[in-house]
């Protein structure tokens, strides 16, 4: 169970060699590169430029090509181009001869890229280190620490059996990835009765669905289930911003046994957002709120129109829901 033991003594082997780089404030300014589907070093080919929107200070957009020297997550999707915005006073460059170290992501329905940055040996080894785990792990004193640490002991089941390899400093949480053969896809669930303006793009909750693309059966370790239930709260994590999040139910699995799907096989579960209690900048009036879901290693992005007249009572009941159980 939970992977094979070549793969996480090589991960503990990456972390072993490259962890002790990492500052807090290196980990802040690479925190956009782990919610990358594909991340790769790089140089860039073509940098078109585009409309400059007329903020202070302004936002610059471009579309960019790439010729990758190096991977380091993922493979290149099938397009050309890339979508990039940035809000600053001058207008970026990138020089044809200067490396990159850059992460793109699908978002609303195309690819942008999330992190572009000039490489160098200290700037890889540090994202390399954070690639190596979990998304929303961090490095800490060159320890991995999990997103759930602050779960203490409910981190992780009590009796559950962990992996050899990697695991949290300050929970015990072993470091569970999803497997190359997984896809992981992230739905808006839409209400019967849409309301004009208000929840066009539903009411926080989301559709995640995650498919053994393989011909074989597999495990996917990073899924939690007691072989009944999959415990949805305990395996993913929401990033906004950046920043991990746990939803509010998290630390409530009995058990955690890695989901086992056969070949071509799905398994699909709903995540409220509404129930993150802390760390989210719920916006006055409307405005669309972008979350990338993280199970694993793998990602997807999505978004909800979040209306405060009508989804603030919706939260605050949802999380009333959880202290009420």
């Amino acid at each position: 169970m939970f992977g094979s033991a070549g793969f996480r003594t090589g991960i503990a082997a990456i972390l072993a060699t490259i962890s002790g780089t990492a500052s807090a404030a290196d980990e802040k300014e690479l925190a956009s590169v782990v919610t990358g589907q594909w991340v790769f070093v790089g140089k860039v080919t073509n940098a078109q430029a585009g409309p400059v929107g007329l903020s202070d200070p302004p936002l610059f957009t471009f579309t960019l090509s790439f010729d990758a020297t190096e991977n380091l997550r993922g493979k290149k999707p099938d397009v050309k181009a890339f979508r990039y915005s940035i809000r600053q006073k001058n207008a970026p460059v990138f020089p044809p001869d200067q490396p990159f170290l850059v992460a793109v992501k699908k978002s609303d329905g195309g690819w942008v890229v999330s992190h572009i940055s000039p490489a160098d040996k200290d700037s890889i080894a540090i994202a390399k280190s954070l690639l190596a785990l979990p998304v929303g792990w961090t490095i800490t004193d060159g320890k991995p620490v999990s997103p759930w640490a602050s779960l203490k002991t409910y981190a992780w089941p009590e009796g559950a059996p962990k992996p050899t390899g990697p695991s949290c400093a300050k929970s015990g949480r072993p470091a569970l990835f999803a497997g190359d053969a997984v896809a992981m896809t992230v739905e808006q669930v839409i209400p019967e009765k849409v309301q004009e303006f208000r929840n066009p793009f539903g009411n926080g909750q989301f559709k995640v669905t995650v498919k053994n693309t393989s011909d074989k059966p597999i495990e996917v370790p990073a899924l939690l289930t007691d072989g009944k239930t999959i415990f949805w709260s305990d395996s993913m994590l929401v990033m906004y911003q950046n920043q991990p999040l746990m939803l509010g139910d998290a630390g409530r699995a009995k058990a955690a046994k890695p989901v086992q799907l056969k070949a071509g096989e799905s398994v699909s579960g709903i995540i409220n957002t509404l129930t993150i209690i802390d760390g989210v900048e719920w916006p006055r009036g409307g405005s669309r709120v972008y979350f990338d879901f993280a199970l694993g290693e793998k990602t997807a992005s999505n978004f909800f129109y979040y209306f405060s007249q009508l989804h603030d009572p919706i939260r605050d009941a949802a999380i009333k829901k959880l202290a009420d159980k």
